[in-house]
């Protein structure tokens, strides 16, 4: 499914019945919701917790990506009526443009018809192939994974949210506490996916969540310069490298020029030629970049 290329094409309504659908899938996973993880768009709603007009106004998101940790469900029976369980909520396998149903893609349809799209990430953390493909998981079921590279970081760095929202099929309003990625393990998984899909909506993600972080850019490095020195530091290093090469100045080109910048101004201000939009378009790239390059300055 392709993500709209500006950012007219997302609207809060489709954001709050993505918020829905992660609640109702919360409250039907029973004691096995512990292993749910959220990533991807929907994320930057909890780790910027300011609304306009305190902040500029985030795109929000078109589907739910979750990350679900095989290693608790390989001890228990509830990973086998996974399916079982999406069906009771009213979840259906999506399918791809070929008409095939995928099994880590489900989907459910809310009161006013929006088909909303989960996307099930049983984590296959397997960085060596590929993004995005799927892996066949060690089941007689019918499930497997997309794989995700890194997406085990989110398991170690992570904080939680609590959230009310309506529950799909009318049956009242639920509060659940999500358990989502922190801003160092978002901006990474990001980093990846930009660096790899190059899709603009992944560029406005990981920079409007560092430009508004609440604790501030200070924070935020020291946040980074201390998960560097631990067990992910690997994998940080390398999506900070990601960050330098997309978004930062280097010997033959000025940063605001970069692939980084273009895509955050082009998804938030549109295409247009007119001398004032292209205008407001490099004046938008020249701030993107600046993040970045104070954020990797002050990280050191």
């Amino acid at each position: 499914m392709a993500k709209p290329a500006t950012l007219d094409g997302y609207s809060d309504q489709y954001t709050l019945d993505c918020e829905r659908v992660l609640v109702t899938l919360l409250r039907g996973l029973g004691p096995w919701k512990d292993s749910v993880y959220l990533v991807g768009g929907l994320t930057p709603r909890y780790l910027v917790a300011a609304r306009p007009p305190a902040v500029p106004a985030h795109a929000g998101t078109l589907d739910v990506d979750i990350v679900i940790d095989l290693q608790i469900l390989a001890d228990t029976e509830a990973y086998h009526t996974l399916e079982d369980n999406l069906k009771k909520m009213g979840f259906e396998r999506a399918e791809n443009d070929a008409g095939k149903k995928l099994s880590w893609r489900w989907q459910a349809r809310t009161e006013h018809g929006a088909l909303m799209v989960l996307e099930l990430e049983l984590l296959a953390d397997a960085p060596d192939i590929a993004g995005g493909k799927v892996q066949p998981l060690p089941t007689e079921g019918t499930i497997s994974a997309l794989n995700i590279p890194h997406s085990s970081i989110v398991f170690d760095l992570h904080q939680f949210t609590e959230i009310q929202a309506e529950l799909l099929g009318g049956n009242g309003v639920a509060t659940e506490k999500v358990k989502h990625a922190n801003l160092v393990s978002f901006t990474c998984l990001k980093a990846f996916a930009f660096d790899q899909r190059f899709e603009r909506k992944d560029a406005h993600d990981l920079i409007y969540c560092i430009e508004h972080a609440p604790e501030g850019l200070a924070a935020v490095a020291d946040a980074f310069r201390k998960e560097l020195a631990g067990k992910h530091g690997a994998v940080i290093q390398a999506s900070l490298a990601i960050l330098r090469n997309r978004f930062a100045q280097d010997e033959k080109t000025e940063g605001y020029r970069k692939d980084g910048p273009v895509s955050v101004a082009k998804f938030e201000l549109g295409e247009s030629d007119e001398p004032e939009q292209r205008e407001a378009r490099a004046l938008r790239q020249r701030q993107a970049s600046d993040v970045i390059e104070q954020l990797l300055g002050q990280i050191g």
